[in-house]
């Protein structure tokens, strides 16, 4: 049975739903225009426990997965930024923590950020290096019981306003896979800096910027895992990273769906509404099955995955499925909307520009394409 469908998290999916038209839609133009993160919704998310839900339960989680992907699509429905900065803080950052830290670590991090009192932030892209992540040149050298860091990270959501960094590095002179460290820094630490917020085409309200690093000297117990362990773990968390951001595309296309029926049955023209047009009804029988095929393999996806199973090439599979389809939709539900639709005031314009990331993020179309194919070719 697709979890979603189970009593437990329909109540859920209405209750998230309630708080984001309360707390986060009012608020969700504006903070696109302005380009500033609301963090009042924030911390009021993570009161009602929706911040983290998926991590243990001893650090203020629920230990749910489901209840993440649940809480993640409903959010993206009403405030993409808002969710984007949100997941890297509780999923991408946070995770890692619960899934590879010390106790003393989880202690530290995770309870604040499960209150939404604290945000993180997770650091692998470099000035040149995006698609190819082993070829990233921040690097790591001993001195002592010390770690020393230099180097530049850069399209890092959170950046900007982050109170905590995962940031990757490789050891000199390593190659591949080998030598790869995940260190845990933290805001104010000597030699680490943070640029200005990024100016974007979509996801305004979520920062993103870069990270400075010019020889950050820290204690071993700011080691994330095992030395030299870095860049595996790295792709086992992008394979979660990857079953999650499907549910972007799933969320945004509802909205779009949503607003294009709305108007379809309240705009006319030639003395009808354009919903009894036949080519408008095509455009909304396309989006709303494109849509449910995408939610349906992405909540099986989450299954396999909380079942333990590998799932390399499925989580491509459901973002490059997904991203396509959340693209297509946008494009049909301002189509739909004519020159409404191109207007600022109407909120698919905002989904058209949030979208396009879908395709960018947490691995391009193409790397998509080259995982299923090598996988498939195994």
């Amino acid at each position: 049975m697709i979890f979603a469908d189970k009593e437990e998290y329909i109540k859920l999916r209405n209750e998230v739903h309630k708080f984001n038209l309360k707390e986060l839609a009012p608020v969700a133009d504006e903070s696109d225009e302005k380009e500033a993160f609301p963090v009042s919704v924030l911390k009021n998310a993570g009161v009602l426990g929706y911040v983290g839900p998926h991590l243990p339960e001893q650090y203020g989680g629920m230990g749910d997965y489901y209840a993440k992907a649940v809480v993640y699509e409903e959010n993206c429905r009403v405030c993409f930024g808002y969710n984007l900065s949100l997941n890297a803080s509780d999923l991408i950052f946070a995770n890692n923590i619960a899934r590879h830290g010390t106790e003393e670590q989880r202690q530290k991090y995770l309870p604040g950020v499960i209150k939404g009192e604290k945000i993180g932030c997770w650091a692998l892209t470099e000035p040149d290096a995006g698609s190819d992540a082993l070829s990233i040149r921040t690097t790591w050298k001993k001195d002592g019981n010390h770690y020393i860091i230099n180097g530049r990270k850069t399209f890092i959501t959170n950046a900007p306003i982050a109170d905590f960094f995962i940031v990757i590095a490789r050891k000199p002179d390593s190659i591949k896979a080998e030598g790869g460290c995940a260190f845990i820094l933290e805001r104010g630490m000597e030699g680490l800096s943070t640029g200005q917020p990024f100016k974007k085409l979509g996801g305004r309200c979520s920062p993103t910027g870069e990270i400075v690093l010019e020889d950050v000297r820290i204690s071993k117990e700011y080691l994330l895992g095992k030395e030299g362990s870095g860049f595996k773990d790295m792709f086992s968390s992008l394979d979660i990273e990857r079953a999650y951001t499907p549910l972007s595309s799933i969320g945004i296309a509802q909205s779009c769906l949503d607003e294009a029926i709305l108007y379809a049955k309240q705009r006319k023209q030639f003395g009808q509404y354009i919903s009894e047009f036949q080519l408008i009804q095509e455009k909304l029988a396309v989006m709303s099955a494109e849509l449910e095929v995408a939610r349906r393999y992405v909540y099986h996806l989450i299954e396999l995955m909380v079942m333990g199973k590998r799932i390399t090439k499925e989580a491509s599979i459901a973002k490059l499925f997904a991203s396509d389809m959340v693209n297509r939709a946008a494009r049909e539900a301002i189509q739909i909307m004519g020159g409404y639709g191109y207007m600022r005031e109407y909120k698919v314009e905002r989904y058209f520009r949030d979208a396009k990331l879908l395709e960018i993020g947490a691995g391009t179309s193409e790397i998509q394409k080259l995982i299923i194919a090598r996988e498939l070719l195994k």
